[in-house]
């Protein structure tokens, strides 16, 4: 069985963890269960975890990318590729203090660059530690009729494949929003991708529906993960494992 994590921010508030509950947290899941990307081969009889952080904004390069070098683990990270400029000489500090709810705002980031940026991206997927999905290209709401859905699908892919050089399978839909006309065709060029859920996946999947994410933001203790414990009782409840 598989359980996807969702993370967002490092730092306070709804949709963040604090650096020391993070830390905690991964290592945590680090000392009991296997932590995989998206196709690697699932353990039999065994929970995996799928660490997947949205949005790439620049905290995860300044807080958590040094993190999973230091715990030697791997994640997916989703990326709205319009939002990406190329670097930035702005302090980490002025960076980390634009809030979440304007990181993506016209005027906002191009100039106080609240995303990684291409400089920084290609640093952490050199690293072999992080796989980047398309986050689409705007981050909007797909299921609206008015969105062009084979730029925010096709687009995404191909900049951040031009760009930074790694082959993009994921799709991580923003909002977690979707229905059948969208997810068709994501199907088309993605193997996988990923909503918001509260349950475990019986394994990657054939693409046919999206991989459930359990939230992670907002852990109350390292184990937490939206009760993870209650997951499992019910997986093996359900002789799932």
């Amino acid at each position: 069985m598989l359980l996807a994590a969702m993370y967002h921010r490092v730092g306070e508030g709804k949709h963040s963890n604090t650096l020391d509950m993070l830390e905690a947290h991964l290592t945590y899941l680090k000392e009991r269960y296997p932590i995989l990307l998206p196709g690697d081969p699932l353990p039999k009889r065994r929970l995996s975890i799928c660490l997947t952080f949205d949005d790439a904004l620049f905290d995860f390069y300044h807080y958590t990318f040094p993190l999973l070098k230091k715990l030697g683990l791997r994640a997916l990270l989703g990326v709205p590729t319009y939002y990406v400029i190329e670097k930035s000489t702005l302090s980490a500090e002025e960076r980390l203090a634009v809030p979440y709810t304007l990181a993506m705002q016209e005027g906002i980031f191009e100039t106080r660059a609240p995303l990684c940026t291409w400089e920084e991206l290609q640093e952490i997927v050199d690293s072999g530690l992080v796989e980047v999905a398309s986050h689409s290209h705007l981050h909007c709401n797909l299921t609206f009729d008015f969105v062009d859905l084979e730029r925010e699908a096709v687009l995404s892919k191909k900049i951040l494949e031009e760009r930074l050089g790694q082959v993009v399978n994921t799709f991580i839909y923003p909002f977690g929003r979707f229905n059948q006309r969208v997810h068709q065709v994501i199907q088309k060029h993605y193997p996988y991708a990923f909503r918001i859920g509260s349950g475990l996946n019986w394994g990657w999947g054939d693409g046919k529906k999206p991989l459930q994410r359990v939230i992670g933001d907002h852990l109350t203790h390292p184990g937490a993960l939206n009760s993870i414990r209650n997951l499992i009782k019910g997986a093996f409840k359900a002789g799932w494992l």
